[in-house]
C-alpha cells in the first residue's frame, strides 16, 4: 500500500533587517512626494472648504461647492469643459485612430515624416497653438481670405465654441495617436494579411480584426484626450472670450480675483474626475492584459 509522499516545505523566509540606507531612502522619497506632489494638491482641498484663506482661522464649510453647483454663472464654465472634452474625444477617435492606422500600417505616403510631426505640439508651448489658430482661423488669416474669394462671405471661427475645440484638439492631439500606435505596434499584421487573403475587404479587415484589437488603446487615449482637454487652459486663454469660459479660465479669473476658496472647489472636481477617470481606466486594461486574445 503506497502512501501519498508528504507535501515538500516551502523555504522559510529568511527576516531581512532594514538597513539604515533603505530606512533614510524611504524616508527621503515619502517626504519628497509629500511636499512636491501631495501637499499643493491637499493643501488645494482643504482651501475648497475654507470659509476664508485670508480670514486665518476658519471652520470647515461646503459653501463653495453649493455656490459652484448651483449657481449657473459657476456651474457653466464647468459644463462647458465637459461639453468640449466630450467632442474632442469623438473627434480625436476618428482622427486620431485614422492618422495612427495609416502611419503604423505604413497606408499613406509619408507615413515616417506625419508620424514624427505628430509629437509637434507636446513640444510647442500652450500660448503658440492658441495664437496659430488665432491667425490660421482669425479674420485676418488664409481661411477667411479663402473664404471671402470663393464664397464672398467672411468665414472666422474667433470668439466661438470651434476655435476652443481646435485649441483641444491641437493640445490633445499626440496622446490619442500615440496611445493607439502604440496597440497597433504590438498587434500581428499576419492577421489582416490572412483575412486580405482569403477575400475580406480592407474596410472589413479594420472593422473586424483591427478595431477590437485596438479597443485598450483607444479606451487610453480616451481618457488622456479628456483629462488633458478639461484641464487645457494656455491656449485656451488667448482665443476665448468672456462668454466662453471653462472651468481652468474661471479657476484663473477668480484665484487672481483672490477667491482662492472657488478657485480651489474648481480644482478639486476636476481633480475628481481626472483621479476616477484614471483609476478605473487603470484597473479595467488590467483586466484586459489578462484576456486571451480571441482570434
Amino acid at each position: 500500500m503506497s502512501t501519498a509522499a508528504p507535501p515538500a516545505k516551502r523555504p522559510a523566509r529568511r527576516f531581512q533587517r532594514p538597513t539604515v540606507s533603505k530606512i533614510f531612502l524611504t524616508a527621503l522619497s515619502w517626504a519628497l512626494f509629500v511636499l512636491i506632489v501631495m501637499g499643493p494638491l491637499l493643501t488645494v482641498v482643504a482651501f475648497s472648504f475654507s470659509s476664508s484663506v485670508f480670514g486665518g482661522r476658519t471652520v470647515a464649510t461646503g459653501a463653495w461647492y453649493i455656490r459652484l453647483f448651483t449657481e449657473p454663472g459657476l456651474l457653466t464654465p464647468l459644463l462647458r469643459s465637459f461639453e468640449i472634452a466630450i467632442i474632442v474625444v469623438l473627434v480625436q477617435l476618428v482622427l486620431g485612430t485614422l492618422i495612427a492606422y495609416g502611419t503604423g500600417r505604413r497606408q499613406i505616403y509619408g507615413a515616417k515624416i506625419m508620424d514624427a510631426l505628430s509629437n509637434i505640439t507636446i513640444a510647442l508651448p500652450s500660448v503658440v497653438i492658441g495664437l496659430a489658430l488665432l491667425a490660421f482661423y482669425g479674420p485676418f488669416g488664409p481661411i477667411n481670405a479663402f473664404a471671402e474669394f470663393a464664397f464672398s462671405r467672411p468665414f472666422a471661427l474667433t470668439w466661438t465654441l470651434w476655435i476652443i475645440v481646435g485649441a483641444h484638439l491641437l493640445e490633445t492631439f499626440p496622446y490619442m495617436v500615440r496611445s493607439v500606435g502604440a496597440v497597433l505596434h504590438r498587434m500581428d499584421p499576419h492577421l489582416e494579411t490572412a483575412a486580405r487573403t482569403l477575400g475580406a475587404s480592407r474596410w472589413i479587415v479594420f472593422r473586424t480584426i483591427t478595431l477590437p484589437q485596438l479597443r485598450p488603446g483607444l479606451v487610453a487615449g480616451s481618457v488622456l484626450t479628456f483629462s488633458r482637454s478639461i484641464a487645457e487652459f494656455g491656449a485656451t486663454v488667448i482665443v476665448v472670450s468672456a462668454v466662453l469660459r471653462t472651468a481652468p479660465i474661471s479657476i484663473f479669473s477668480d484665484a487672481e480675483a483672490g477667491s482662492l476658496e472657488l478657485a480651489s472647489a474648481y480644482s478639486v472636481v476636476l481633480m475628481l474626475v481626472s483621479f476616477v477617470l484614471y483609476f478605473v481606466i487603470s484597473r479595467w486594461l488590467l483586466q484586459v492584459e489578462h484576456e486571451p486574445v480571441p482570434f
